[in-house]
């Protein structure tokens, strides 16, 4: 990241901040902060960004939280590390800008119906006592008198199981270190990145004609969360499934914005 990149970064977080002083003052702090960042926003030559409708391949993105829950510290960290890193992830993976920030979108939509963006008190407690949650698998498997393995315990934010080879190799990242915000936002966006390629290749053995670059959002969390089947048997019903629902909730909460790379920041 340049210099100048980084104090934009750091001017954006500035913004972000403001209104947490005084409750009584946080619906003007954040709407007065908003104008602040629209503005910055837009003198940096950031446009709003739209799935489908950017032709932008290799842009630079910037996701801007607009409500109170998604301007903490932790969630901040983990949106400014999908932007950071989008060009390293792009090269490693090969994939197409607009769909990053697709991917990246739908990142932080996951991260609030995981955690609630850090603090449900169920992955609070999963993570202060992984042990815990392995022996009740165990348990589990004792009483069913089944021989099947307790399978790993899903970790981090996002509650990733396996985090991406791509991803551990490059970034040193582990089931151990995802309760750290960056760590947690490379591998769910990389995560998402080969849970797309899974898709589409679904798309054709299985002949799912139902499910379009439309429709990713809709059918790409079936695949995160283990609802593959769903999907082969057609049977997914995402309008009326609580784990979409949730995350296109929590993407609204979200604005994405991207610039063109040579276009020079503000100093």
């Amino acid at each position: 990241m340049t210099i100048n990149r980084y104090w934009f970064y750091l001017l954006v977080s500035v913004f972000v901040s403001v209104g947490f002083v005084d409750s009584s003052f946080a619906l003007t702090a954040l709407e007065q902060s908003l104008i602040q960042e629209h503005s910055l926003l837009d003198n940096n030559g950031y446009v709003p960004w739209e799935w489908q409708k950017s032709t932008c391949t290799n842009c630079e993105v910037f996701l801007l939280p607009t409500r109170d829950e998604v301007r903490t510290e932790k969630v901040r960290l983990f949106i400014q590390a999908l932007a950071a890193h989008k060009a390293e992830l792009q090269e490693l993976y090969g994939v197409d800008g607009r769909e990053y920030n697709l991917l990246a979108h739908m990142s932080v939509g996951i991260l609030g119906r995981e955690s609630l963006f850090f603090t449900s008190r169920r992955y609070r407690l999963k993570e202060a006592m992984p042990w815990a949650v392995r022996l009740a698998k165990i348990l589990e498997i004792y009483i069913e008198g089944s021989n099947k393995k307790p399978s790993d315990n899903s970790r981090g934010p996002t509650q990733i199981k396996i985090v991406p080879t791509k991803v551990a190799e490059r970034y040193g990242i582990e089931p151990d270190n995802l309760y750290i915000p960056e760590n947690a936002a490379i591998a769910t966006v990389g995560y998402l990145i080969e849970a797309l390629g899974e898709l589409k290749r679904r798309v054709v053995t299985n002949k799912l004609d139902f499910i379009t670059p439309a429709t990713y959002v809709d059918y790409l969390p079936y695949i995160y969360f283990g609802g593959t089947r769903a999907l082969v048997q057609k049977t997914a019903t995402p309008e009326s499934n609580g784990y979409v629902r949730d995350m296109k909730r929590y993407m609204s909460w979200i604005e994405v914005y991207e610039r063109n790379n040579n276009t020079p920041l503000l100093h």
